[in-house]
Parts: C-alpha cells; sequence; structure tokens
C-alpha cells in the first residue's frame, strides 16, 4: 500500500513548510525537474504526462494555461509523493499506479507530470499538478475531499 504526501506549490514559499528549503523541490518547474530527474528515472525510462506536449514542455504548457486564464498567483500546483515499501512493486508497476492515480485524479482537465524514482530503497512517483484547468481555467482546489 502506498503512502501519499500532497505538497502545496506557491508563489511565495512560507518558512513552515519544510519542504520549501529546497527550491529546486517547491517551484512548479523546479519540482517538474526534479519529478523526471534521468538519474532517477532510469534515464527517463519512467516518466510520463498528460495533456502536455511532452515531459520536456510540460512547464511551458503549464504556465501557457496560466497566463490563458490569467491566473499566475496563489497556488501554482500540488506536488504529491507516493512512496511504496522496498520490494513490494516493480518499476514498472510503480509508474503504471502512477499514471492510473493522475488519470482518476485530474486526468480529464489537469496537466500532470508522472516520474517514478527508482534511486532508493523504496520506489516512489512524484506527481506535479498543474493547479489551472486547461480545459475551463478553473482552479484546483485540493484537499482530502478531493483525493479521496
Amino acid at each position: 500500500m502506498a503512502v501519499t504526501k500532497i505538497c502545496v506549490i506557491r508563489e511565495q514559499l512560507e518558512k513552515t513548510v519544510q519542504y520549501a528549503a529546497n527550491e529546486k523541490k517547491t517551484s512548479l518547474d523546479g519540482v517538474i525537474d526534479y519529478a523526471v530527474n534521468p538519474d532517477k528515472t532510469e534515464q527517463r525510462l519512467f516518466e510520463s504526462c498528460l495533456n502536455c506536449h511532452s515531459v520536456a514542455t510540460a512547464f511551458a504548457d503549464m504556465q501557457a494555461t496560466k497566463d490563458r486564464y490569467a491566473k499566475n498567483s496563489g497556488i501554482l500546483g500540488y506536488h504529491f509523493i507516493q512512496s511504496f515499501k522496498p520490494g513490494e512493486l516493480t518499476p514498472e508497476q510503480t509508474h503504471a499506479i502512477g499514471v492510473e492515480f493522475a488519470k482518476r485524479l485530474f486526468g480529464d482537465n489537469f496537466q500532470v507530470v508522472i516520474g517514478t524514482h527508482l534511486d532508493k530503497h523504496h520506489l516512489h512517483n512524484h506527481i506535479v499538478v498543474n493547479s489551472v484547468s486547461f480545459r475551463d481555467g478553473k482552479k484546483l482546489r485540493c484537499n482530502m475531499d478531493t483525493y479521496f
């Protein structure tokens, strides 16, 4: 069973968020780069995107959506981390679960990048979601009700 953590990506970093200590992990473009780090994803074999042209263009695609609807402030996105017990799954299974999770929660309306990291004993997915819908410009309000 996966353990999932949700981090909010904001325009301004807040000191109370421990994860905000590393800008590469908290800014939208930094999180995308971190999520698909080739050293952690088997040279990019385990990365995918939804509703973006490619992983390489994901940040530009997300930013274009924000610009289109003039929603460039406040919460910029969400960073989900899905971790599994060591030996519980193969890299392929782990990535497939991350992709399916993203499709079910966000696939119809939001741009998403999924990177499966293999650099630790526990396999884990980093899922980065744009906070603005490419379909209608509505902002994602991510809370426990949305998640469940």
